[in-house]
C-alpha cells in the first residue's frame, strides 16, 4: 500500500463506516453505549461480521503505517542528501572565493611592491591620507553643529547644549562627549556673527535623532524661545559645506522667483512643492 493523503482519508471513511456498522448491529446510538453487555446481546452472525470488518481495518491500518514509516524514512534520507549537497556546494563556492581572493591579494601585493619600489614615500603618504580621511568622516558622523547660538563671554557651552536637548525632549537620552565654539574670537565680537558650536555625541544614531527634531526649534515659545533662531546641521567637511552653500544660493533664487511654492533641501537636492 502506498502512503498518501487520499489513503488516510479512505481509512478514515472505512473506520467511520465500521463504527456505524457496529452501532447499528449492537442497536445503540452512540459509541459510549458500546460495552460488553451490548455486544453480548448481538446475534452471532452480526457479531462475526463486526469482528471481520474490524480485523480487516486493523490490517489495512498496519500496512498504511508501514507505508507511512517508509515514506518518512525516504523523505529523511532525501533531506539529508539535499543538506549534504548544499554543504558541498557552499564549500565549493568558498574554495572558489578563497582562490580568487588569494589571486587578487597576490596581484595587489605585486602592484604595491612595484609601486613601493618606485615611490615608497608617496605610497605611505597616500595610505596616511586615506586613513585620516576615514577617521575624520567617522568622527564627523558623531558630531553636529549649532549655528546662531548667542555668544557670551562667560558662557558654558555644555550647559547650553543640555538646555537645547531639554527643549527638544532629548535630555538624558544621548551621551554628550564634548562641545566647543569653532574658530577664534574676533574683535568687536559683540556685533560679530556668533561662532558655531560643535557638539560631539556618543554615536551617529544620536546625531540623526537630534537632527530629525531640529525643525521643531522654530516653534518653541516661552523660556525655550531663545532656541527658535538656532539652526542645527551635520558636521560637514569642506567639500560638503561648499556644495551646501551652492544649494542654498540656488534655493534663495527659487524663493525669489517662485514665492508661491515651498522650497527646501533634502538629500542634497532642492525640492519645490505647491503651498496649497
Amino acid at each position: 500500500m502506498d502512503f498518501s493523503l487520499d489513503s488516510l482519508h479512505n481509512i478514515e471513511k472505512d473506520l467511520n463506516a465500521a463504527v456505524s456498522f457496529v452501532l447499528k448491529s449492537a442497536k445503540v446510538d452512540t459509541a459510549e453505549e458500546v460495552n460488553h453487555t451490548a455486544l453480548m446481546k448481538m446475534y452471532k452472525d452480526p457479531l462475526s461480521d463486526c469482528v471481520e470488518k474490524l480485523f480487516k481495518l486493523l490490517r489495512s491500518n498496519i500496512e498504511l503505517c508501514k507505508a507511512a514509516a517508509g515514506k518518512v524514512d525516504r523523505l529523511q534520507a532525501d533531506c539529508i542528501q539535499t543538506k549534504t549537497e548544499l554543504i558541498d556546494l557552499q564549500r565549493s563556492k568558498m574554495d572558489t572565493v578563497q582562490t580568487t581572493v588569494k589571486k587578487e591579494i597576490q596581484s595587489w601585493s605585486d602592484i604595491v611592491q612595484k609601486n613601493c619600489e618606485k615611490s615608497s614615500v608617496a605610497s605611505i603618504k597616500s595610505v596616511k591620507q586615506v586613513v585620516k580621511s576615514f577617521v575624520d568622516e567617522n568622527d564627523r558622523s558623531k558630531s553636529l553643529i549649532i549655528y546662531g547660538a548667542k555668544e557670551e563671554r562667560s558662557e558654558h557651552t555644555p550647559d547650553y547644549v543640555e538646555d537645547l536637548l531639554l527643549a527638544l525632549n532629548e535630555e538624558n537620552k544621548h551621551q554628550v562627549l564634548g562641545s566647543l565654539r569653532l574658530g577664534n574670537i574676533k574683535p568687536n565680537s559683540e556685533s560679530a556673527r556668533p561662532r558655531p558650536i560643535k557638539v560631539t555625541l556618543g554615536s551617529a544614531d544620536s546625531v540623526k535623532e537630534i537632527l530629525n527634531k531640529a525643525k521643531t526649534l522654530k516653534k518653541l515659545i516661552g523660556s525655550y524661545a531663545i532656541f527658535s533662531n538656532v539652526y542645527l546641521a551635520p558636521d560637514r567637511n569642506r567639500e560638503e559645506r561648499a556644495e551646501r552653500r551652492k544649494l542654498v544660493a540656488e534655493m534663495k533664487t527659487l524663493i525669489s522667483n517662485e514665492p508661491s511654492k515651498h522650497h527646501f533641501i533634502r538629500n542634497g537636492k532642492i525640492i519645490s512643492v505647491s503651498r496649497d
